[in-house]
């Protein structure tokens, strides 16, 4: 039997889903996908002609990158989709178990004619979703095809916390009052017309914790949604949401205001948006625990002066409906 569509159309939806191609062979095929503190490891063979050298090395080294990838524990999923001896699956896998306490195996059969996974006595029946992406049928259906995980390299995001760090420098090397008063969102900026402060504002820090702070959380939150989405959805985001929170509190607030927590909290409520439609768990923080964080996030500002709440506020609710209807005009509606 040629397997070669199952392996193509499995390939296509990890892909899709936050998976990143490992090892590959005429014989095996290994995807990873990082949410800390566990590594999955995702393992597809043909159980005929299969022996068990080549995953554990491949083992091995993933066992040794754990640290980098922030995780603890490997979880390999071996998912046989040669049937012709599935339920001696048993005696087919000599898998060693002792390779290391740290990886912790499950095995599965993938049944090509009926398009279904078989469970083995003993095996879980579900994990992190992954057995949804093997039931085509259901997932054709399902909103989980229409929105694509980029996984990306978070350049952009790089980018913005260098200018940070170098304007930063620039104003408490120099002396900086002017230019924050001449670049920094206010309502006089905004009668007299002057636009561009609400994008230039984004990128001035005074106090070294402001920086610290809000450089810490566009590391955290940055990196993981510019990986998820398209590059040019996460930058037009971005300055988007920076550009309305800081007109509004321009509008609202009318102080003198500098910062990007306001583009922050507009990259937080997009990512919140991806968690709710996608059901998608990012870095293990899931749709509830997003929200939660904002909110608390702000009503803690109410009990400073010196935050600006009101940017906050707009940034988070503009990245929240931004990145929802965008998902619904992209994908025609077909998302709930």
């Amino acid at each position: 039997m040629d397997y070669s569509f199952f392996i193509d159309k499995t390939s296509e939806i990890l892909l899709e889903n936050g998976f990143y191609k490992g090892m590959h062979s005429d014989l095996q095929q290994c995807y990873v996908k990082i949410q800390p503190p566990l590594l999955y490891a995702v393992h597809i063979y043909n159980s005929n002609n299969y022996t068990d050298n080549d995953l554990n090395l491949y083992l091995n080294q993933l066992k040794s990158n754990l640290k980098n990838f922030g995780c603890s524990n490997i979880v390999c999923l071996n998912i046989s989709y040669s049937i012709n001896n599935a339920y001696n699956i048993d005696d087919k896998l000599n898998f060693n178990d002792n390779i290391s306490e740290n990886i912790h195996y499950v095995y599965w059969i993938f049944d090509s004619d009926n398009e279904r996974l078989l469970f083995p006595k003993g095996q879980p029946t579900k994990l992190n979703g992954i057995e949804k992406y093997f039931n085509w049928n259901e997932y054709e259906k399902s909103q989980a095809k229409y929105i694509k995980i980029y996984n990306n390299t978070p350049y952009f995001t790089y980018a913005v916390i260098v200018i940070n760090i170098i304007i930063w420098a620039y104003i408490n090397i120099k002396g900086g009052e002017n230019f924050i008063y001449n670049f920094g969102t206010s309502r006089q900026g905004l009668v007299s017309g002057e636009i561009y402060r609400f994008i230039t504002s984004v990128f001035i820090h005074q106090e070294l914790s402001h920086l610290f702070f809000n450089c810490f959380s566009l590391y955290i939150f940055g990196r993981e949604t510019e990986r998820i989405l398209s590059r040019y959805n996460f930058i037009g985001l971005y300055f988007i949401t920076g550009f309305l929170a800081s007109f509004f509190s321009a509008l609202f607030n009318g102080n003198l205001a500098i910062g990007a927590s306001g583009a922050i909290f507009g990259v937080i409520g997009a990512l919140a948006s991806v968690c709710r439609v996608k059901a998608y768990k990012a870095q293990l923080m899931d749709y509830f625990t997003l929200v939660l964080y904002m909110v608390i996030s702000i009503l803690m500002g109410f009990s400073d002066v010196g935050i600006d709440n009101t940017a906050h506020i707009f940034g988070a609710l503009s990245g929240f409906l931004i990145q929802s209807l965008y998902f619904k005009f992209k994908y025609n509606g077909k998302n709930n």
